[in-house]
Formats: C-alpha cells, structure tokens, sequence
C-alpha cells in the first residue's frame, strides 16, 4: 500500500512542480464538460424554435354556397388561422408554382396548395357526387434529417385542424336540417306509430314463419312418395323400344321407297310408250297410203288401249301405295290421293277415245275417215299429254317429298329419344341426390326459424318496454338532442373524445432528457483524453524496484480516478447550475456520475494499460458502439437488431438510466438495479487489468519498443 500511495504522491508532486501542467489538469477537467454542455444546450429546447422553419402555403379555393345562400372560403379560412400561429414559419406566396420552386430550392422546408374545390368539396358531403375536400403537400427531404419529421407533424396538425372544422360543418348543416323535422317526429312518436311499425312487422315474420313450416312438411311428403327414380327406370326402358321401332321403321321405309320409285319408273316408262303409239299413229293418219297401214293404224289403237289399261292398273298400285303410308292424314297425301283419281279419270277416258276411235274406224270408207281419225288421235294425244303431266308435276314430287319427310320425321324422331335418354339419366342421377339436399335445406329452414322466433321476442320485449315508458320520456330521449343547439352539437361531433392526459416523470425540455445520455458519454470522452494524453506506466525509479504488477497498476490508476472525478464533478455542477437542467435528486445525480467515472475510468485504465495503444483503439471502438445503440437517443427497440442484441453488453445502458432515475424521479429501486449492473463493468477492468494483462505485458512491451523504433508512434 506504501508503495501504491507513493506513487500517487509523486504523480501529485509532478502535476504541481509546473504551471504547463497545471494548466493542462484544468483543461483536461474542463474540456469534457464543455463537449457535454455544448450539445445539452443546442437540444435544450428544439422546438422552441420551429417558427424559424418555412412552410409555404397557396389557397387555391373558389370557395362555395354553404346552402344558405351565403358563400364560403373554406381555404381561405384556413389561411387566416395559420397566419395567427407562430408555432411553425407559415408564409404565403403567390402562386403554385411559386411554392413548389421554393421547396425544390430549399427557400421553403415545405409547401401546402389547398385545392380550387376544397370549400365546393367540403359543402357537397351529403350530395350524391361526394368527394373529399383535399391538399397537396409538397416537401425537400434533402435539405435536413429532422426538419422533414417537424414538417410532417406541423401538416398532420393542420389536416386534424381541417378535419374538426369539416365534420363541424357538415354536422352543423345535418343537425339544422333534422331540427326542422323534430316536430313530426314528436307526433310519430307520441302516436304509437313506432309501437305499430314493430307491430306490423311481427305480423309479418310470424308469416314467414308459418310459410317456412309448409315447406318443410311439403318437403318431407316429396321424399316419402319418392317414385321419381322407377319412373325414370321405365321410360328409360320405353324410350330404347321406342328407338328400336323407328330403326325398324326406317329399315321399312327403305323398302317402301326402292318399290315405289320402281313403280314411278315403270308408269313413266308406259306413259311414254303410249305417248309414241300416238305419235306412230298421227304420222300414219296423215300419209297418203293410209289404206295400206289399216293393219298397222288397228294394231297401234290395240296397243294404246293395252297401255292405258295396264296404266290404270299402275295407278290403281300407286294410290295403294299412298294409301298404307303412316301418314294419311297429312294433307300432302290426301292432296296426292286426289290427283291419282283424276289422273285415273284421265286414263280411262283415254281408253275409252282409243276403244271409240277402234269401233269407228271403217277401213272401207277410208276417205272419208281419214279426217275423223286425224280428230280422234289429237283427243287421245291431248289426254295423254294431260295425264303426263299430272303424273311428272304433281304426283311424282309430291310422293318423293313425303317419302323425305317421312325418313326425316323418323331419324329427328330417333335423335329427339337419344336426348331425352340423356336427360332421364342425368335427372335420374339428380333424383339420387336430392334427398339429401333436400334434408340440408329443411334444417337450414328450421334455423331460420328459429332466427325469427328469436327475433320476435325481442320485438316483443321492445314493445313492452316502449308500452311502460309514458309518451313525454320516449320523445325527451330524442327530441332533447334535435333541439339543441346545432353549432354547440356540432362542435362537439368535431371533438367527440377528450384525452384526459396523465403524465408520469414528465421532464420540463428536451434538453433535460438528453442530459443524461451526453454527460454519460462526456465521462467517456474525457478518460479516452487522459489515457491518451498522460502515461499508464510508471517511469523506472529505485523505489519500485521491487513493485508488484498490482501496486504499479493500482498506484498509477489513483491519478487517472482523481482526474476523472474533477471531471464528473465539473460536468453535473454544470447541468446542474450553468444549464439548469431538471433534476429531482442532485445528489443522487452527482453519485450516480461518480460511480460511473470510477467504473469508465477503471476500464479504459485497464485497456490501455494491458494493451497499449490497441487498448485505447478499442476504447473508442466501444465509445463509438455505444453512441448509436445504447438507446441514450432513440428507444432500443427502435434500433436494428444487432443493437438490441448487444446493447446489454455496454456500461452506457446501466449509467443513462441511473441519472434518469434522478432526473425524472424514482421508481421502487430500479436506481440500485441499474448500479450493480453498471458495477459488473468494474468487475470486467480488473479482470483484465489485473489478470488478463500478465501474459501480455511482455508482448506489448516488445510491440511498443518497436512502434518507438519507427519514430512515427
């Protein structure tokens, strides 16, 4: 201890024995407490002074009716408030473009441009074309970090200002417009026509609910008489029986047809001949040697009647034909039908003109019969002719259109029972699951139900409870509010809620609050000044010959704590007196900063002593560490994630809260939780002062000899 103490008094004998180092023990007091004053004051108050900071603002508004004939500037109104505040720079320039050429420059932080239909927006609210009354803000993120938060603040302030004279607006104009309807009101309300409109609608819903219970049992008989799948069984079954005779039906027709058209030919073909006997006897009749063909003239008339009979017969087997098809009763057939007989009527008075013209012809008065038969034979050709073109233009085409239209009925028929297959079987496979949808519906309706009981008893329990009150009582409750004042009401829909505020170690300015944090690091800062302007190893003498690593360490540190205590001194005297900060435990204050240079200087002591210069580099590596996230400035949890990790390991966290405890006031003991941690640190020093520094005191001694030996270190 002797040797420790003696050390201390010739390191106090060294300081006196000259002025210069005197001078420079005051600075090295001094000048921590002037890094930590300098910055508590520039922040003592910021705020304070924000009516230095320009925001420009331009009214645009054209302003508007307010419905009562009146016109208002909504914008303008605005404006003339803000010229009245001094909290913020407002100025006011002429134009638009005017604002935003001053933000881009830097002339303003900031510019607001009202809109043109600000007032027009903000009166029309209760119009079908609503929109919302709005501003343009404009704003230089450049030219400082923290102007653009104070802007921004000064803006949200200005929209809430607007916002409350809006909803009073609006709520002054609706409140005056129910006023003057307060009194119909009035009469509905002592007439009953509430209790008769809950009334009315009970009956209603007691409807619904009769309504809902028909269902239900409709729903429950439709499942137990359930035959909808058989029958769909069976015309599935008809229908492929059905299917089955149109196929063979088709296969008939088929038949029908090639025997018909055969028929058609065959009758053409016998027209045809009886049409070229005409002619054979026509160029007959007209030669001068008609006596020499009188056999050949006999046998074309015996011809002609053969053809027109077995004609007639063909006929006969056409109508036949037209009479079995399926379709007789179309009109088309019966119309066919009827040419056939005429055509039949045709053919036999062709018979009869060939067998007349047969019986007259008498050979022996060739002369005088040539003429007549010549008459006969254009009668017989005329008739012939007639019964072709019977045949060629109405029977023929109306026969091949029926068979068509047969065939195709058929084969539209066969397609129409395909589709109806399809959908009896679809419907089929519906049918299998409607029962259970029809299940899930009725308890789905049965909820409904139930709903709507629910409901009627509330509407029952309002009716009896509007029943108990007296007429005056249920229009009071109503009326008291339309009557009012509309401005008194509306002003208070504007502000519906009042803060009620309480604070809890409410600090008197920013200056205050950041006291902490800047004496903290000027303590720092000031033993990083000492380690690098004063010596931590004791000059060889004859005395310490025989010292102790630990008497060496321990007498050479006394120094380095008396310093740093006149420096914690000089800095809380200075907050405390000087700036005038708030402090509710001065005292408290003062020894929080003692233990804290204590503990600070101990650790940079024992860095820089164990090893060397690397020690002091790491001190300010940690110095540095410790100004962003020690949350001395902004709240921890608003710092990245390697903060909020590694914040716990730094002495800065457990002294800042200390002085806060004594700054703003006490809670519990939190200050003596704060000390033992911040204490840990002095724990952390002499560990590796003490301990960690023996292995390396003869490295460090070997690297500061050759860090000598550059004569640049």
């Amino acid at each position: 201890m002797k040797i420790i103490l003696k050390i201390f008094k010739n390191d106090l004998i060294g300081i006196k024995g000259s002025i210069l180092t005197i001078v420079l023990a005051v600075g090295l007091c001094i000048l921590p407490a002037l890094y930590a004053w300098f910055n508590i004051f520039a922040n003592g108050d910021p705020y304070a002074n924000t009516g230095n900071i320009n925001i420009a603002v331009v009214n645009l508004d054209k302003g508007s009716d307010d419905g009562s004939g009146n016109i208002v500037n909504m914008g303008q109104s605005v404006t003339d408030k803000l010229k009245e505040q001094t909290s913020i720079g407002w100025v006011f320039p002429d134009s638009e473009d005017a604002a935003i050429e001053g933000v881009k420059s830097g002339k303003f932080y900031a510019a607001v441009v009202i809109d043109a239909d600000f007032s027009s927006n903000m009166y029309n609210a209760l119009t079908d074309n609503f929109i919302n009354p709005s501003f343009t803000y404009y704003e230089n993120e450049k030219k400082n970090a923290v102007a653009p938060k104070i802007t921004d603040t000064a803006v949200s302030t200005l929209k809430t200002s607007i916002n409350e004279t809006y909803i009073k607006a609006i709520s002054e104009k609706l409140l005056s417009s129910l006023d003057n309807s307060d009194t119909q009101l009035s009469a509905d309300i002592n007439s009953g026509t509430f209790v008769t409109s809950l009334k009315t609608l009970d009956d209603n819903l007691a409807g619904y609910q009769d309504m809902i219970t028909s269902i239900i049992k409709a729903n429950k008989k439709l499942v137990k008489d359930n035959n909808l799948k058989a029958a769909s069984t069976k015309s599935t079954d008809a229908i492929k029986k059905a299917d089955a005779a149109i196929d063979s039906s088709l296969s008939d027709m088929d038949q029908t047809g090639s025997s018909y058209y055969q028929l058609r030919d065959n009758l053409q073909s016998q027209i045809d001949s009886i049409t070229n006997d005409i002619k054979s006897l026509e160029t007959s009749a007209k030669l001068a040697t008609l006596k020499d063909d009188t056999d050949d003239i006999s046998a074309d008339l015996d011809n002609i009647k053969s053809d027109a009979e077995a004609l007639n017969k063909k006929l006969d087997a056409i109508e036949t034909f037209v009479k079995s098809l399926p379709v007789s009763s179309i009109d088309k057939v019966k119309e066919s039908i009827d040419r056939l007989d005429e055509m039949k009527s045709q053919v036999d008075t062709l018979t009869s003109l060939t067998e007349e013209t047969i019986d007259n012809l008498d050979f022996s008065k060739i002369a005088s019969i040539e003429s007549d038969l010549t008459a006969k034979l254009s009668s017989v050709s005329n008739a012939i002719d007639t019964v072709d073109n019977t045949f060629s233009q109405k029977i023929v085409p109306d026969l091949d259109n029926i068979l068509l239209n047969i065939k195709e009925a058929l084969k539209n028929a066969q397609n129409l029972l395909k589709t109806l297959n399809e959908t009896i079987v679809s419907t089929s496979t519906v049918f299998d699951n409607y029962k259970g949808t029809i299940d899930s519906m009725n308890t789905s309706l049965s909820d409904l139900s139930d709903l709507i009981g629910d409901v009627r008893e509330k509407i029952a329990t309002a009716i009896s409870d509007i029943n108990k009150a007296s007429d005056s009582e249920a229009a009071a409750a109503i009326l008291a509010f339309l009557n009012g004042d509309a401005e008194e009401l509306a002003t208070f829909l504007s502000k519906p809620v009042k803060v009620d505020e309480h604070y809890y170690y409410q600090i008197a300015n920013y200056g205050s609050s950041m006291s902490p944090f800047y004496s903290v690091l000027a303590i720092w800062v000031g033993m990083t000044i000492l380690v690098s302007l004063m010596k931590v190893h004791v000059n060889d003498a004859e005395y310490l010959k025989d010292a102790r690593p630990h008497q060496l360490f321990w007498g050479r540190y006394l120094i380095f704590f008396l310093l740093s205590q006149l420096q914690v001194l000089v800095i809380v005297l200075g907050d405390l007196y000087l700036l005038k900060i708030q402090c509710l435990h001065p005292f408290a204050f003062w020894a929080v900063a003692a233990l804290t240079g204590f503990t600070f200087s101990l650790l940079i002591y024992s860095l820089t002593i164990s090893f060397g210069d690397i020690g002091k580099a790491l001190a300010v590596v940690i110095m540095v560490l410790q100004i962003a996230g020690s949350g001395g400035t902004y709240p921890i949890e608003a710092l990245p994630g390697f903060f909020r990790q590694a914040y716990i390991f730094f002495p800065f966290p457990y002294a800042i809260n200390a002085m806060r405890e004594c700054i703003g006031g006490m809670y519990h003991h939190d200050i003596f939780v704060y000390l033992a941690e911040l204490s840990l640190f002095i724990v952390v020093a002499l560990v590796i002062g003490l301990i960690i520094r023996k292995p390396f005191i003869r490295i460090m001694h070997f690297i500061e000899k050759r860090m000598e030996d550059t004569q640049m270190m």
